[in-house]
């Protein structure tokens, strides 16, 4: 649940969850895998909060095309990011666990990287709805966000990290809420062209019937044919060919390896003369 201010109204931001929330399974994946190779560490996705218009200091910040994105994680889940990093025992982990000890610089260069490494790996065409070309930034400085998602992790006892956006990324999500329609036209296949279309006009399956011979019997005469008899019967030189119910052949029967075939088609269409 996220609560809306009053200038806020009028655009979908309550639909920014469900939009991310959809992709809570591809989140989950990404971020197992990624603990598994990085650290061997089995962990899941808990949960995932949001917020608008937050303040955040010593923020981690990266510059796409669009404008700012930054990270942000808690010291304690650092620590304990960075014990499993170096292989340290559990016991020894705990111990350590003081976030108000001096920051270390192997702590702010792991912090670093897994910033960079997280955000990449989180924000994509796939989730974001656009490739962004993600680039660490050292010389902006934000400390308000308009909106953050907030990650817990089951694996990991303490802490969480977050993901800011600023108006320029937000109001590129709104935009794609807003307007579905633009992106399922853009994913479309593309018209078919003439030549594809010719292609497909003639190399549709027609059936052909031949009318090969006829009899005219009486009712008498039918009723005397019995099991046996042969009924003896002229084949013209020429027959006529339809398609359904219309004639559009002539040809003639040929015989070949004990069957019947039509050959030497010629056409009977009737042309129409117009004055």
């Amino acid at each position: 649940m996220v609560k809306l201010d009053v200038s806020k109204l009028g655009r979908p931001w309550h639909k920014l969850p469900k939009m991310m929330n959809d992709s809570f399974d591809i989140f989950d994946a990404r971020l197992s895998i990624y603990f598994l190779k990085k650290l061997r560490v089995n962990v899941e996705l808990k949960s995932i909060t949001f917020a608008i218009d937050q303040n955040y200091k010593n923020t981690q910040l990266f510059s796409t095309p669009l404008g700012s994105i930054a990270f942000n994680i808690e010291r304690t889940l650092l620590l304990q990011i960075l014990h499993d990093y170096y292989g340290l025992e559990k016991e020894s982990r705990n111990k350590s666990l003081d976030i108000h000890q001096p920051v270390t610089k192997t702590e702010d260069r792991l912090k670093n990287k897994i910033g960079l490494d997280l955000t990449r790996l989180l924000i994509d065409k796939e989730t974001f709805g656009q490739d962004l070309e993600i680039k660490s930034d050292n010389t902006t400085v934000i400390n308000q966000w308009s909106w953050c998602m907030t990650f817990t992790l089951e694996g990991y006892e303490q802490g969480s990290f977050t993901l800011l956006f600023d108006n320029a990324h937000v109001d590129h999500m709104l935009a794609t809420l807003r307007s579905p329609e633009s992106e399922h036209a853009s994913s479309r296949q593309a018209p078919p062209t003439q030549a594809q279309i010719e292609r497909l006009f003639y190399g549709m399956p027609l059936k052909f019937s031949g009318h090969v011979a006829s009899l005219n019997l009486t009712v008498a005469q039918l009723a005397k044919i019995k099991l046996g008899d042969i009924i003896p019967v002229n084949i013209n030189d020429n027959v006529p060919v339809y398609i359904g119910k219309e004639q559009i052949f002539d040809a003639k029967i040929a015989e070949d390896r004990g069957k019947l075939l039509l050959c030497e088609f010629n056409d009977r269409t009737i042309e129409k003369h117009y004055e």
